[in-house]
């Protein structure tokens, strides 16, 4: 790497890595006789200094490890890596050009047998890296370093040109797949002369690349787009005059009516509006005088060019899915055009749209391949029409909306799946730019779509999109669901409207928890769509009776899903208070009492006469009077009673004595049971805010009379004692007969009926594993004991016939002769009949019976679940705020758990307990502590000692120690207890288990384990305590 060239070869290192280490550090921009002078001997350091050494990566005449190098490196450049392709183009730039650069038949060498020659390869990526160094170097050679004259001068344009041409011809008999190779490699190489600026300053050069260009495509019809799109690459570049002769020749071989020459006219017109234009066959293909031959040319965009050798013009071969770049220059287009002037852009966007893509793509007598393609141009519109909402509303057109719900209807449809991939694209438009959700629904719905375009489409596409409404589009959206003439639907009154109210329900129930918490631009959305489904529901006169009451279902359903949110409460109010409906002037009651609640209502929401100690029960009761006022309206039989007892809550809410006050929880607690009662999702979550609400309010005579009804017994005589028999509709709506559930939709949204038997039976399990295994163990027992049950009947009534027939089973007595009945008289004949009557008639009572009792027991379970409901929502509450009252629940609890035989119920009731006993660690932690006196926790522990003899199962003892270890807590680690309190905790612990000992009581080990467990731990931390005093 001497100052002699003729030394080069010799000195040039065999290993890779070292030869490519002056490429290193030429890279990182240090003079590149750096790396030359350190390996260069040390005779010729000083020629080093005084001239430019030369790159020798590559030599003019390689040797094998030359050769080995090289192919390593262009290896490397044709790899899939695209880090990789950059850095080995860089090496082999750098190597050839940099400095004074290598000969001119080492470049030679390299353009002819490495570079040209590897665009005809398939392997990997080659194409992609070799054009890259080929651009580079054409640039170096033509552009502005102009080497073609300084050094190369063997190297002109014309030679490279004939080394492309001649490297990247197939010849011989070659397989299809390396013809096609080399034809696309020599595609790539003119494209290289394209993309390095080199042809636009001399119109001859341009005009040769050009000439060979169409040879291309007119060669191989497949390369005829690609060859249009650099065309278009270069008209992008040129200058205006070059851009005429480029148009005058490309409309002089017939190339202007195909996809291609309607691309490279948009280009060249959108860059120079002024340029002349041939007057054939066009001067601007989107100008309104053109559109009637435009259809033809683009009609073919869409398919794949097969054919061979031919004509100026290519047949068209098999269609594909890749949409052709013309679509993507007509869309630049009229953004473009947009941006200026959008009314202008519109109609002339209009224009084009229906006489070319809806009338050329969509019409009856399209083929199937033009129609795929118009789905495709569909999709493009929509994916690329950003900022653009005047393209969107243009592209709802008549035969394209017929062949969409056409298609998308059936799945044996032969475009079902491209109209579904378009019906998507919709979807994702409304997602992303859901400014445009109006607009959307504007063309679904519109003169070319229908209104219940689900139904005709068997989708979910209005559905879908109807959940990105936002707070800012909402009001559009209601106003296009809402149409001013319902006849313009297409659809009879009854089927419009149950078609809006399921709209608005969709938008009711639009979005989950989650969504309500993250997306704050979403949150009125629910409460307008719940206004205006509430005033259809009830106030407008036009809707149909029939539909009324499915409405009214869908309304409930609505404040349902509303009130599940505690910050919303309000809007269910406010929806309550727009609803205007006329009253019968006869109906003396209706109009005394409906403006009275009305009244009631707005008071309570009055900010003025809220402090922050009557906010919450302020609010919960406003709940109460609209959830009144509704079932008012929905004509509810019990509605007069539930009023009244409002008005006594709401006497005593307001009221200023601490008398009125006093009876306020026993009201609202018979209210809220008689609210859970009922099937409804609506009751149960307005049962649930409001008791949350009132928490602070308890007293130990409502909490009694919550926890009363879960000593009820699981059967018929349980239910008669827990309801009376004017509730009988009540219970038959338990047992599932509500006659508003049976409302023919496709979906159960709409329904408030809630089935209560089946959720808790999912969702009430307890927190591990082996109650959830209980759970199934009890399950099995029961269906055994069914079984069991259902072979004793059989039993009976194989007996019963046996003796009214004088007949026996084959099985007891095979023997025993038998009368056939032939001798039997028409007496006797007549006889045998009522006895099998009778024997039916009891089987029938008997298994009517039996119905009876499981639905009175599912009845009464369904009622327990609301009840712990509202417990649960008392301990978890108030138990961190140390409120005694919550003790008052613990031995129900623990009776609830021993007793009944619903797994489900016990895993409650046991969750309760254990948040009762978190709350309690939490309030002392926090260092508050519950009011009780010392003998009434011991009194309270010594029950609980009673209680936990009662029943030795595992779970029931679990439930026991835990409440059990909750009270010692209390009497034993509080600073000011005395230490008599704490003794009498030891000594009843001895005393049970000295009873246990001797066998009077049967209790679980853990019982007495858990207590030394948690003795333990106290232990430990004493002692710790102790210490840190000690090193203190």
């Amino acid at each position: 790497m001497g100052s002699k060239r003729k030394r080069a070869p010799k000195e040039v290192p065999n290993d890779t890595t070292a030869a490519q280490q002056p490429t290193q550090k030429r890279s990182k921009k240090e003079p590149p006789s750096e790396p030359t002078t350190e390996s260069a001997p040390n005779g010729a350091a000083a020629t080093a200094k005084t001239r430019t050494p030369k790159v020798t990566l590559f030599v003019e005449h390689p040797t094998g490890d030359d050769r080995k190098r090289e192919a390593e490196l262009y290896d490397q450049l044709g790899r899939e890596d695209e880090s990789e392709r950059i850095k080995a183009a860089h090496t082999i730039i750098s190597s050839l050009l940099s400095g004074d650069g290598v000969d001119e038949p080492i470049l030679r060498r390299h353009l002819e047998k490495r570079l040209f020659r590897g665009l005809a390869s398939g392997r990997n990526a080659s194409r992609l890296g070799f054009s890259l160094v080929i651009t580079e170097i054409l640039g170096q050679l033509f552009g502005k370093e102009d080497l073609v004259n300084k050094k190369y001068t063997g190297l002109g344009f014309e030679e490279v040109k004939k080394i492309l041409v001649k490297s990247t011809t197939p010849f011989g008999n070659l397989a299809g797949q390396e013809e096609r190779n080399h034809w696309f490699g020599q595609l790539f190489g003119v494209e290289c002369f394209v993309r390095s600026g080199i042809l636009f300053s001399d119109l001859k050069k341009w005009t040769e690349v050009l000439d060979l260009l169409l040879g291309l495509s007119m060669k191989k019809s497949w390369l005829k787009t690609q060859c249009g799109y650099v065309i278009v690459q270069a008209v992008a570049q040129m200058g205006k005059k070059m851009a005429e002769e480029t148009l005058a020749k490309l409309a002089e071989e017939g190339f202007a009516k195909t996809p291609e020459g309607v691309g490279v006219w948009i280009t060249a017109l959108d860059r120079f509006p002024d340029m002349r234009v041939p007057g054939q066959p066009w001067r601007n293909p989107l100008a309104a005088s053109s559109l009637s031959a435009l259809p033809a040319a683009l009609k073919d965009s869409g398919r794949e060019q097969t054919s061979d050798e031919g004509g100026k013009k290519p047949k068209a071969g098999n269609w594909t899915a890749q949409l052709h770049f013309v679509w993507d220059l007509i869309l630049a287009h009229f953004a473009r055009a947009g941006q200026k002037s959008e009314a202008e852009a519109a109609e002339q966007f209009e224009q084009f749209w229906n006489r070319v893509v809806d009338e050329g793509f969509f019409s009856k007598n399209s083929s199937d391949s033009q129609k795929f393609s118009g789905f495709m141009i569909f999709q493009k519109m929509l994916e690329g029409a950003l900022n653009c909402e005047f393209i969107v509303k243009i592209l709802f057109s008549k035969n394209l909306m017929a062949c969409l719900m056409n298609q998308a209807a059936k799945e044996d449809r032969y475009l079902h799946r491209a109209a579904i991939k378009a019906l998507k694209a919709l979807e994702a438009a409304a997602q992303h730019n859901p400014t445009w959700l109006p607009t959307i629904l504007k063309g679904l719905f519109g003169k070319y779509g229908a209104y219940n375009f689900d139904q005709r489409t068997n989708t979910k596409t209005i559905d879908r999109i109807l959940q990105h409404t936002t707070s800012d589009t909402i009001k559009p959206v209601l106003k296009v669901l809402q149409l001013k003439d319902p006849s313009k639907s297409g659809l009879d009154f009854e089927q419009y409207y149950q078609a809006l109210g399921n709209y608005l329900l969709r938008l009711s129930n639009a979005l989950s928890e989650e969504q309500y918490a993250k997306e704050s631009n979403k949150r009125g959305v629910a409460q307008k769509a719940i206004k205006v489904l509430a005033e259809l529901a009830y106030s407008n006169k036009a809707v149909p009776e029939k539909v009324r009451a499915t409405l009214r279902t869908r309304a409930t359903s609505a404040f349902a899903k509303l009130t599940s949110r505690s910050d919303t409460f309000t809007d269910l109010c406010d929806a309550i208070l727009s609803i205007e409906t006329e009253v019968n002037p006869e109906d003396e009651l209706a109009l005394t009492v409906l403006p009275r609640a009305f009244g009631r209502l707005k008071d309570l929401l009055d900010g003025d006469k809220t402090t922050k100690a009557t906010e919450g029960p302020r609010q919960a009761l406003a709940l109460l009077f609209a959830v009144g006022i509704l079932q008012f309206y929905n004509q509810d039989p019990d509605v007069m009673d539930l009023f009244d007892e409002l008005e006594e809550c709401y006497g005593k809410l307001v009221g200023e004595s601490d008398e009125e006050e006093a009876g306020i929880a026993e009201f609202l607690v018979e209210i809220l049971l008689a609210m859970v009662a009922r099937p409804s999702a609506l009751m149960k979550q307005v049962s649930r805010q409001v008791f949350e609400a009132f928490t602070p309010l308890m007293s130990a005579e409502a909490i009694g009379l919550l926890t009363d009804p879960l000593a009820a017994d699981e059967s018929a005589k349980g239910q008669q004692a827990l309801f009376s028999t004017e509730d009988e509709d009540m219970m038959d709506a338990e047992g599932g007969s509500d006659d508003e559930s049976e409302i023919e939709d496709d979906t159960a949204l709409d329904s408030d009926v809630e089935m209560a038997n089946l959720e808790d039976a999912g969702s009430d399990a307890g927190d591990a594993d082996s109650e959830d295994d209980s759970e199934d163990d009890g399950s099995d027992e029961e269906e055994d004991e069914a079984e069991k049950e259902n072979q004793e009947t059989l039993d009976a009534l194989d007996k019963a016939l046996s003796e009214a027939l004088g007949t026996h089973r084959l099985d007891q007595d095979a023997d025993a002769e038998s009368d056939d009945g032939s001798d039997m008289t028409d007496s006797e004949m007549m006889a045998v009949d009522e006895k099998l009557a009778e024997i039916f008639r009891h089987r029938t009572k008997a298994t009517s019976k039996k119905k009876e009792n499981k639905d009175a027991k599912e009845t009464v379970v369904n009622f327990k679940h609301r009840v712990l409901d509202l417990l649960g929502i008392f301990i978890k509450k108030e138990s961190t705020q140390a409120n005694p009252l919550v003790f008052d629940a613990v031995l129900p609890l623990l009776n609830l758990i021993r007793t009944t035989t619903t797994k489900p119920l016990a895993n409650k009731a046991h969750e309760a307990i254990q948040n009762l006993s978190k709350g309690i660690k939490k309030a002392r932690s926090d260092g508050n502590t519950p009011d009780i006196e010392g003998s009434e926790h011991y009194e309270m522990l010594e029950k609980l000692h009673e209680e936990a003899a009662k029943d030795p199962s595992h779970a029931f003892t679990k439930a026991v120690s835990t409440c059990c270890l909750t009270a010692a807590s209390l009497m034993c680690n509080d600073d000011d207890t005395e230490a008599d309190d704490m003794a009498k905790v030891f000594n009843l612990y001895a005393e049970t288990q000295l009873k246990w000992f001797r066998g009077e009581v049967k209790i679980q080990a853990s019982f007495f384990s858990d207590w030394l467990n948690w003795c333990q731990a106290h232990a430990n931390a004493a002692a710790s305590s102790a210490a840190k005093k000690e090193e203190k």
